[in-house]
């Protein structure tokens, strides 16, 4: 999952207008006293926003502060991001069961939304469990040549993943007025087994409380993102011209893809944490040694992060890649991969003398025997 409203803040009252009972409360089996436990929201860009924090005192906890007024998520950890619950923000008071060892896994009761939430939560679990089973099934039979029980194996897995199709869109239709609703989109989108607009159609059926809640703001980003992208891949296909860019270069300077053009020039999108594209290397640096003499230029568009100049430039020296080399150091905020479409590295499209792509991802020994059909034995 790839980039998912200021709310008026009102005070929840509970029993005729005492605001002192905490909208969240409940047991902690097997917490010491004095554990600490973090309420947050998420916020805007998915940024969590702290709340209040309690303390677990015999094996109970109560969080004091009412909750803001709005739609949307609350996330209740000890400080661990891998041991978290999340809850739906309701102005009913909800009481939870927390089991120490998974928070995830916890009980929560008190409202329609948390138990919906709640049921959706541990259905998915049950069936990623179960997927994990299969797949380690499936592993043993390839050790064993076991091809009955590998294929049996495959078939339970396509199995769970069809249902999780079927589920995640039964939730999404006969939900869409619920927290639950958004949730499961996300997992759909984040799973890509939807079409953008099969994404986008589901998003505009939601509720506007829905829609307008953080997280569903970050997925009706995503989904613009994704039309973008389709757009721009759409552009940067074979027999178009190669959308024009500049950047820095290493040593700080300007340079344009038209100044980088060659009798051939390859666009190489990569990064230094590319574990793909670091392995990929040695065959373009390979390519490049037999070609460039003949013609061939590389411009490479690293997606390395900010603050990180360093590290792209001694993978540059590392890897021997001895060409031209840009990089706005914006990760996958980058304009650039973005005008080109590009989702995933390595990336590569060929361009001709006049710009015009004629290939894209070439990789491997097919790298080598393009380049040997344009330009002849090196």
């Amino acid at each position: 999952m790839k980039q998912l409203v200021a709310i008026a803040v009102l005070f929840l009252l509970y029993s005729c207008g005492n605001n002192d009972i905490s909208p969240i409360q409940g047991t902690a089996a097997g917490m010491p006293d004095g554990t600490e436990l973090y309420l947050e929201e998420l916020g805007s860009n998915n940024k969590r926003v702290a709340v209040d924090t309690a303390l677990v005192t015999a094996e109970k906890f109560t969080f004091q502060k009412p909750i803001t007024d709005g739609t949307g998520i609350l996330i209740l950890s000890q400080g661990k991001p891998n041991n978290q619950l999340l809850l739906v923000k309701d102005a009913k008071p909800l009481t939870v069961e927390l089991y120490k060892d998974s928070l995830g896994a916890s009980i929560v009761t008190g409202s329609l939304e948390n138990e919906l939430f709640n049921s959706y939560r541990n259905s998915a679990r049950q069936t990623a469990v179960k997927k994990q089973q299969y797949i380690k099934e499936m592993q043993k039979a390839q050790r064993e040549t076991d091809g009955v029980m590998v294929t049996l194996m495959r078939e339970k897995i396509s199995d769970i993943d069809e249902q999780f199709i079927v589920d995640k869109k039964a939730v999404v239709e006969n939900n869409t007025d619920k927290m639950v609703s958004i949730i499961a989109l996300s997992d759909l989108i984040n799973a890509k087994v939807l079409k953008v607009e099969e994404s986008d159609a589901y998003f505009q059926s939601l509720s506007k409380d829905i829609q307008d809640s953080p997280i569903g703001e970050s997925v009706e980003n995503y989904i613009a993102q994704l039309k973008s992208q389709r757009i721009a891949s759409a552009l940067a296909s074979v027999g178009n011209k190669a959308p024009e860019f500049s950047a820095k270069t290493p040593e700080g300077k300007e340079l344009a893809l038209s100044d980088a053009l060659g009798k051939y020039t390859i666009i190489d999108f990569w990064a230094s944490w590319c574990r793909p594209c670091r392995m990929e290397n040695p065959n373009v640096v390979n390519v490049y040694n037999q070609y460039h003499d003949k013609g061939l230029n590389i411009i490479s568009v690293s997606l390395d992060r900010p603050g990180q100049d360093a590290r792209w430039k001694k993978a540059i020296k590392d890897d021997k890649m001895d060409w031209y080399h840009v990089s706005n150091l914006n990760y996958w905020q980058d304009p650039i991969p973005r005008s080109y479409g590009v989702r995933a590295i390595p990336a590569t499209f060929l361009l001709d003398e006049n710009g015009v792509i004629i290939a894209k991802d070439l990789r491997g020994s097919a790298l080598g025997a393009k380049m040997k059909e344009l330009l002849g034995e090196s």
